[in-house]
């Protein structure tokens, strides 16, 4: 039996990339922003904490 084979995509600025290719730190980048996404979808509101000086 063949294995299946697994190829994540992600589209930056119109242009299909894999995921691999890109730098961890754009993976990072990417990975933070679509969890943010997840949760504003499901009604979560980011709480802003004030900075102390």
């Amino acid at each position: 039996m063949k294995e299946l084979t697994i190829r994540t995509f992600v589209k930056i600025n119109g242009d299909y990339q894999l995921w691999e290719s890109l730098s961890s730190e754009k993976q990072k980048e990417i990975g933070i922003s679509l969890n943010e996404r997840a949760l504003r979808a499901i009604g979560y509101v980011p709480v802003k904490k004030e900075k102390t000086t």
